[in-house]
């Protein structure tokens, strides 16, 4: 495995003791309409390309960094980007499924302030789904400390 960002979610996995993972991660396939996604997406600009990949139990994972382009006050992420990371762990977690979907409402829990330049982990995974609306959940995890959490759900395109 020549992936060093795949290498550190493993690792990263593997620390967390409440995390189960089999740790076999695959990537997770980027949705061609998606491709400007500010976050994830392969042809925005100023985005940050995030790489997505998912274990064996269906949850998906991701490294992040923050810059001074994200910052809220002095040295800690945004609140509003939080919410954008948690965002994209949701709705990758339903692109793993080969499903595009939609944020319908988004419930976030802030627990901690996230230094600008910390090593993020986003874990997203889908709790239930009936027809086109899915019940998906977020973390975000910097040091092995949950830091914020959402819950939202998501309907399909």
């Amino acid at each position: 495995m020549n992936n060093p960002e795949k290498r550190f979610l493993q690792n990263e996995i593997k620390k967390c003791d409440l995390f189960k993972s089999t740790l076999l991660l695959d990537k997770v396939n980027k949705q061609k309409s998606h491709q400007h996604c500010m976050l994830c997406g392969t042809q925005s600009t100023f985005g940050l390309k995030l790489d997505f990949y998912n274990d064996q139990e269906g949850v998906v994972w991701a490294k992040a960094k923050g810059s001074i382009h994200q910052q809220g006050y002095q040295g800690i992420l945004h609140g509003g980007f939080i919410a954008a990371l948690l965002d994209a762990g949701m709705c990758n977690a339903i692109f793993n499924q080969g499903v595009e979907a939609v944020t319908g409402d988004i419930n976030i829990r802030y627990l901690a302030e996230i230094p600008l330049t910390a090593d993020i982990i986003i874990r997203g995974k889908i709790n239930s789904s009936y027809l086109t609306l899915y019940k998906v959940e977020a973390d975000i995890y910097v040091d092995r400390q949950l830091m914020a959490k959402s819950t939202a759900r998501f309907m399909k395109r």
